[in-house]
């Protein structure tokens, strides 16, 4: 048993160690910084009380009322970790950067702090400007409007940044209206419409975590979307792969 209770303190530390770096340099906490630290604090609790937790499960497994409610939160349990590992699996693999390219990008808004780009648009707005300038002939729809604490839109801070860059304001399309990943979207497609432009499919650059959800919303607007990703460091993937988890699980699974 005490190697069990080994890998479970190893777990445990492994947990906080891929979850805890967003917390500490951005202060962000989200639904999957949550869960990092809540499983890494069970499989603390369960190794400092192994024998005890294994005693009060067979307690329990003793009766018949103790067994079907163990093993209907055991299918229970069965099924969300089998949803959530598709969604994982699938958040993973929309995270890779594809080859194909297209006339027009998408790129979506973060947080701006007053009129400076936060660390995730600054990543984003980084991996815009890398695609535009592999591939002179694409343009790029900034999208995003001004939320709370913003004395500019997204869209006008991600102009402005790549401008300062050097890329031709003729290749870039602000849209700043939007307030959801859906809305960026539909906005963008409205705009280009606007200007007499039909498109079927786009490059999406967002933070390497959301592209699978944005896909997924890319499909609902009929586009065949492409992945640039912003990478993410490795010790700051897992928090907000998770959470992603949860928002896919709810608004394209579920359609909320």
């Amino acid at each position: 048993m005490t190697a069990v209770r080994i890998i479970l303190f190893v777990l445990s530390a492994l947990c906080v160690i891929f979850n805890i770096s967003p917390l500490l340099t951005t202060g962000e906490i989200n639904s999957g910084l949550v869960t990092g630290l809540l499983a890494a604090a069970l499989f603390f609790v369960y190794g400092v009380f192994f024998e005890r937790v294994n005693s009060f499960f067979a307690l329990v497994w003793r009766n018949t009322a103790g067994r079907v409610a163990l093993s209907v939160t055991a299918v229970i349990l069965a099924v969300c970790v089998a949803v959530s590992g598709f969604a994982f699996a699938n958040i993973v693999a929309k995270s890779r950067k594809s080859e194909h390219k297209t006339e027009y990008i998408i790129v979506l808004g973060c947080r701006v702090y007053s009129t400076v780009p936060g660390i995730f648009l600054t990543k984003r707005i980084n991996a815009a400007y890398d695609y535009l300038t592999e591939n002179p002939g694409s343009k790029a729809v900034l999208s995003g409007g001004r939320g709370s604490g913003e004395d500019i839109s997204e869209g006008r801070c991600m102009f402005n940044t790549l401008t300062d860059k050097g890329i031709d304001p003729e290749r870039l399309i602000i849209e700043d209206t939007s307030s959801s990943t859906l809305e960026n979207f539909r906005n963008s497609l409205e705009i280009l419409e606007s200007r007499g432009v039909k498109i079927d499919e786009i490059t999406v650059v967002t933070n390497d975590y959301h592209e699978y959800r944005a896909s997924g919303f890319a499909k609902k607007c009929g586009l065949t979307s492409y992945s640039y990703p912003a990478k993410t460091p490795w010790n700051g993937y897992l928090p907000f792969a998770v959470r992603e988890v949860y928002a896919s699980v709810v608004q394209l699974y579920l359609g909320r």
